[in-house]
């Protein structure tokens, strides 16, 4: 790639992870109001472990350093954003320099990369560092349910009976959780700016939601109503985060309308098996990853499929 063609990279990442960055503003300032500096602190590290893997792998490799693509910075920030306020600081470091140095730099680039590096990141943290990622008890007291987030309540199957103060908690992310993943509204917020931005990448993100909803209610944890079930499912954890910043991955989004559809509700399948099976109270992020790898099955099929069809009408 010539030098041109790098710098013409560079203003494409920034435009793309720009948007990202604005719409993390305001998880980040949630996180800060809930959690103190603290938060702020957690997230900075989360962007310096992105940022010095990035230069370190690029003094390695003879390539120059282009910070304005903005795209290490978004995935430190994604990444410390989905862990609870008290992990500790090299938690989120670890995160970005598996997202950054191994996921990203080995494929040649955020657009390249097959798998999205924040989902990688936060898996792998999550297989590492299980205990310091879902412990929540951090400034936890005043919050509904204390320390025990959503995604443990489903996972014990207990019942749950929700009313307007409940719902409100949860909606505005007052539960404990990941400190800047948890508020539905925002996430809501953040889909709006997408449909101004990028509408098209919401397919996926449709796709991925109305699948975790329909197996939501007809297969709940809870001893609640299949509406109850819905919900806790849909703002428990880091689903709605994952899904607006990860499944509209520039890289990793497939090709048309139908083959994104298709994407979203097969991540949204793995998602929901992976919570009622496995042994992680989050898998999204294993999920989206899973995602990534079917994409090009996903768009071979898709075009077969619509090849035969305009075949069958020449004929």
């Amino acid at each position: 790639m010539s030098d041109k063609q790098k710098k013409q990279t560079a203003v494409k990442l920034s435009g793309l992870y720009g948007d990202y960055l604005v719409m993390l503003i305001a998880p980040i300032m949630l996180a800060v109001y809930q959690y103190g500096a603290r938060a702020l602190a957690v997230v900075a590290s989360g962007i310096a472990g992105a940022v010095v893997t990035d230069i370190i792998f690029c003094l390695l490799l003879g390539r120059p350093f282009l910070l304005r693509d903005l795209s290490n910075v978004f995935t430190g920030a994604a990444i410390a954003l989905m862990m609870p306020a008290g992990v500790p600081f090299y938690v989120p470091v670890a995160a970005s320099f598996f997202a950054v140095g191994i996921v990203k730099v080995p494929f040649g680039g955020s657009l390249r990369s097959p798998f999205v590096p924040g989902a990688a990141g936060f898996a792998f943290a999550s297989v590492c560092f299980k205990e310091q990622i879902f412990d929540y008890s951090y400034n936890s007291v005043s919050k509904l349910m204390g320390e025990h987030s959503l995604g443990y309540i489903l996972s014990q199957g207990k019942s749950v009976h929700l009313d307007a103060i409940n719902v409100l908690d949860i909606l505005s992310g007052n539960v404990a959780g990941p400190m800047g993943a948890g508020c539905a509204l925002l996430m809501v917020a953040c889909c709006a700016v997408l449909l101004l931005k990028r509408k098209n990448s919401l397919i996926t993100v449709a796709g991925f939601i109305a699948v975790c909803a329909v197996y939501a209610a007809i297969f709940p944890r809870v001893n609640a109503s299949a509406l109850t079930s819905v919900f806790l499912e849909l703002s428990s954890g880091t689903l709605l985060f994952a899904a607006v910043f990860f499944l509209t991955d520039y890289a990793s989004v497939p090709d048309g309308a139908v083959a994104r559809l298709i994407c979203g509700g097969v991540c949204g399948l793995f998602c929901m098996l992976m919570r009622t099976i496995g042994t992680y109270e989050e898998t999204v992020c294993f999920a989206v990853l899973l995602a990534n790898g079917f994409t090009p099955v996903i768009n071979s099929a898709v075009s077969k499929v619509k090849g035969r069809a305009v075949r069958k009408e020449a004929a």
